[in-house]
């Protein structure tokens, strides 16, 4: 009888260490296959955001000018180059294209980050396609410049 109460143990024992794998197997299926993950169309604007963000953390003003298709962006992002340098930097590196709106010949892309940094400011930027990459026409966000 004890034996058979032991096997009974075991068994069930056996059925939930399945069961938690089974299920620890699905989670870790869903999480790399990301089913409801979808590719932001904005995401080549991506590259053209963070090379301009790199040169506002750099104030570099030529590179600005070259990245810029008017005196706007180049204004702003100078005056945000000498503002919150960890946070530009956060930006410069992490953002990704959060939504956007395309009219004519020019794009608006609004940017966030995975961060709580400046999550409820993001950055916009309007863009131009010119012969090679994208420029900005336009760049605002009040994490930065506008404070």
């Amino acid at each position: 009888m004890q034996a058979a109460q032991g096997a009974l143990m075991r068994n069930g024992r056996a059925r939930v260490v399945r069961l938690g794998l089974a299920l620890l197997t699905l989670i870790a299926a869903v999480v790399w296959l990301q089913p409801y993950s979808v590719f932001s169309p904005y995401r080549a604007y991506t590259d053209p955001a963070r090379r301009f963000l790199r040169a506002a953390l750099a104030r570099d003003s030529a590179e600005l000018q070259r990245r810029a298709a008017s005196r706007q962006p180049v204004a702003w992002a100078l005056k945000a180059g000498g503002g919150d340098r960890n946070a530009l930097a956060v930006w410069a590196e992490r953002l990704r294209p959060y939504s956007g709106h395309r009219q004519g010949d020019t794009t608006t892309v609004v940017f966030q980050t995975n961060t709580w940094l400046c999550h409820t400011r993001p950055v916009s930027m309007t863009f131009i396609q010119d012969a090679g990459e994208p420029r900005v026409l336009v760049a605002s966000s009040s994490c930065f410049a506008e404070r």
